[in-house]
């Protein structure tokens, strides 16, 4: 029996995991090795695509929610649940490219591949945004975090019966399938992990607030939005303070 049995942690990646420049801190990486050789399951929650995750320095021993919860692995790449968005999101899209100007960039996430449009490309959006492999999410990537705010409240009130939106950085806006999410996936972790007795998540920004509340213990990092705090089940210390190793070393013990 292992300290940590029953045990796993999902963690967001930029702003919670890594510090300054997108490095994990040697006290995380410790921290983590030490978790899962004391029988604890670590994991990713990220809204990244999984081929993002390669050139980390040590390995999820629990599915990985990437996509921003649209798609569940195995560390090894089996997928588990895939929740890829409906092809009746032309009208959308559309909407969004006559509506809003200050849009700079748009991309389309399929689960390996990435389509990007740049305002200002005179070639036809549709071509790169509305074919391809199946899709998982749009990232629309608007002037400021003002512009940002005012699409999303414009695209929750017009489409949000279809679609979910979030942001996971200021000026980037997420649309991505109706009941799908880390949220989701935290759930479906929990049918097919059966030992796991509590499920600890952490995160910093808007998509990870309904992972949050799902989880038993929903932790904010000091540096969360304020919004992410409130649905929080605690708030801990900054990514820069090394908030993973907080939950193995000190929040955890405290259960205990």
């Amino acid at each position: 029996m292992g300290y940590y049995d029953g045990y796993l942690i999902l963690s967001d990646i930029d702003g919670t995991l890594t510090i300054r420049g997108g490095k994990i801190s040697p006290e995380n990486l410790s921290a983590i090795e030490h978790f899962q050789k004391e029988g604890g399951k670590f994991a990713l929650a990220t809204g990244r695509n999984p081929d993002y995750l390669d050139g980390f320095p040590f390995k999820s021993n629990a599915p990985i929610i990437t996509v921003n919860g649209t798609l569940l692995t195995t560390p090894e790449g089996e997928t588990l649940l895939s929740l890829p968005m409906e092809e009746d999101f032309h009208d959308v899209i559309d909407y969004m490219m006559a509506n809003y100007p200050e849009i700079r960039r748009v991309y389309r996430r399929g689960s390996i591949a990435s389509y990007e449009w740049v305002r200002g490309e005179d070639m036809e959006y549709a071509s790169k945004l509305l074919t391809g492999e199946p899709c998982y999410k749009f990232v629309i990537v608007c002037d400021t975090e003002n512009d940002a705010l005012r699409l999303m409240d414009d695209m929750v009130r017009r489409f949000g019966d279809r679609y979910e939106y979030d942001r996971s950085w200021p000026i980037g806006l997420e649309m991505h399938r109706k009941h799908s999410g880390k949220d989701v996936c935290l759930q479906h972790l929990r049918k097919i992990l059966p030992d796991v007795h509590t499920i600890i998540a952490a995160g910093d920004y808007e998509n990870d607030i309904p992972m949050l509340r799902a989880a038993d213990i929903g932790c904010a990092v000091g540096n969360a939005l304020p919004s992410v705090k409130e649905a929080a089940d605690r708030v801990i210390v900054t990514n820069e303070e090394h908030a993973i190793a907080y939950i193995i070393n000190e929040l955890i013990p405290s259960l205990k």
